[in-house]
């Protein structure tokens, strides 16, 4: 069948909710899904569950249980679907649960940019384990490269690429020092593509005590989670930055390079600091935050 779904998951002990996830992609709509699985290292029943279901012949897996960590993991999966002659790709968490028509309406939104690169993404249905909502996610004011370059609005379950997207993402290496693999999808297809957003909540996400990375629901998780990024980031924005100059330098866009030559330069020139941070082109979705970002840029946390 042609314009095949490859749903990419990750999981890592997830036992407790992980048939309930692969039920609601079970039931999808869009005619021609396969689901591909990739394990980091369960210790729990979730490899024991995989096994079932991939005899059933509901899911493929892949061999190997490492732990590399989300981002590794995600792009292990992606690397392998970008050898077959899938059409598009889905990131896919494992304690969540999707409508039934989440692909299709990917597919459908993607399908009129089929000649260049594009990411199809959405907001969020946050709800508690018992999946009842707690609130929806916020739909952002402005998508572009400046925002991708120190921002995430693209949340990686809610993620689905079509096959320009992924030949542009995988021909060259993944690379390792990014913060994590929906950042890296945004931030590369919005220099290069088309980022599509859609306002509808089509994920149920859910939070719980095991999430690995999950949303904050009120003021102070937010603020907490602003914070930890400020002063403890295991990645610089900038370092993120230099990642996409040293693989792209090549085809970047005039606009981009000079954008990214000065977040760069940024990193070791007060100048250049005090130029970014007064710059319109870089920006985040919330004012507040937009304010932060020039103070951030200014201490040279970037």
């Amino acid at each position: 069948m042609p314009n095949q779904v490859t749903v990419l998951m990750s999981t890592y002990n997830g036992g407790q909710f992980l048939q309930q996830q692969l039920n609601s992609l079970y039931a999808q709509t869009y005619p021609n899904v396969k689901i591909l699985v990739r394990d980091d290292g369960s210790r729990d029943s979730t490899r024991e569950l995989l096994a079932a279901e991939g005899k059933q012949g509901k899911i493929e897996q892949l061999e190997g249980h490492d732990n590399l960590g989300a981002t590794g993991s995600f792009f292990t999966l992606l690397r392998h679907a970008a050898q077959t002659k899938t059409a598009y790709v889905a990131f896919c968490d494992q304690d969540d649960v999707w409508h039934a028509d989440k692909i299709a309406r990917a597919v459908s939104l993607l399908s009129e940019v089929s000649d260049h690169p594009a990411l199809y993404c959405s907001r969020l249905d946050i709800v508690d384990e018992q999946l009842q909502s707690l609130n929806l996610s916020a739909t952002p004011r402005k998508i572009g490269f400046g925002n991708a370059l120190v921002e995430n609005i693209a949340v990686g379950c809610t993620m689905v690429l079509n096959r320009k997207a992924i030949d542009l993402l995988c021909q060259q290496t993944l690379p390792d020092h990014v913060y994590v693999h929906d950042w890296w999808c945004y931030l590369v297809i919005s220099c290069f593509g088309e980022v599509i957003f859609d306002d509808n909540a089509l994920i149920k996400y859910r939070q719980h005590g095991g999430n690995v990375i999950g949303a904050a629901t009120n003021h102070i998780g937010v603020l907490k989670r602003k914070l930890a990024r400020l002063f403890n980031a295991p990645l610089w924005i900038s370092e993120q930055a230099v990642t996409v100059l040293e693989l792209f330098a090549d085809r970047l866009p005039p606009a981009e390079h000079e954008l990214l030559s000065l977040l760069i330069e940024a990193k070791s020139s007060y100048w250049f600091r005090v130029r970014l941070a007064l710059s319109p082109a870089v920006w985040r979705q919330k004012s507040i935050d937009n304010f932060i970002l020039r103070l951030v840029i200014l201490m040279n946390r970037i």
